[in-house]
């Protein structure tokens, strides 16, 4: 009997290495993603300009290479055209029927106000941020990317394959991995690019900018 008990442990340990070998650098890329933006609204007035990121990303959210359990974010950005001293601005948003008064918070690194407005509102085909009694309608730019978020992602794979298959160890990838859409006002572009980012354990990052037209690579670490 106790024969038969190794004879099966073994048989479960050769299953798992198999198993193991066998995930692509896409599969552990995809098991460590720390953010992932799936869908981008952008919107601009006269004084303003928004966009509203929406995807997972960790629950604790800490870059130090290694991803953890995720939640749903739905990161709105306001940027506005005339500097002011307020580290906190509220404005209201309104998706559908429903509108949510929120408090957005001056993020110094970006020169922009930031909140996450995910459980205070449902997602919709358009929503209106409305501030110091102007509103800018936020449309879903997303639906017309040519490269969505999981071919930028095997886009990113492909082209950094051999950066990524270095934090394998084994059935363990030793990093974790972020996949964020531009800002166009903060950089002065013209087009949206995706942006695949990899952290390390080590605190070693690389990065790649992609297309949202065609995929075309804009530029990537050396």
């Amino acid at each position: 009997m106790f024969k038969k008990i190794l004879v099966a442990l073994s048989m479960v340990i050769v299953c798992l290495s198999v198993a193991g070998c066998g995930k692509t650098i896409e599969n552990f890329v995809n098991d460590n993603m720390s953010e992932v933006t799936k869908t981008y609204y952008q919107g601009e007035s006269d004084n303003f300009y928004a966009t509203l990121s929406v995807g997972e990303r960790e629950k604790d959210y800490i870059y130090n290479g290694q991803s953890t359990e995720s939640v749903d974010f739905m990161l709105l950005t306001l940027t506005l055209k005339e500097d002011i001293r307020d580290k906190i601005i509220h404005v209201q948003v309104t998706s559908g029927e429903n509108t949510v008064n929120v408090e957005t918070e001056f993020n110094n690194l970006s020169n922009t106000y930031m909140v996450d407005l995910a459980g205070l509102i449902e997602i919709a085909d358009s929503l209106t941020i409305s501030y110091e009694g102007e509103n800018l309608i936020l449309l879903d730019v997303s639906k017309d990317f040519v490269i969505d978020y999981q071919k930028a992602i095997n886009i990113a794979c492909e082209n950094l394959s051999d950066k990524l298959e270095a934090c394998k160890s084994y059935n363990n990838f030793n990093a974790e991995c972020y996949l964020r859409v531009l800002n166009q006002k903060q950089n002065n572009f013209e087009d949206l690019y995706w942006c695949f980012t990899c952290l390390n354990y080590e605190g070693e990052s690389f990065s790649i900018i992609i297309s949202t037209l065609d995929g075309e690579i804009m530029a990537q670490s050396e």
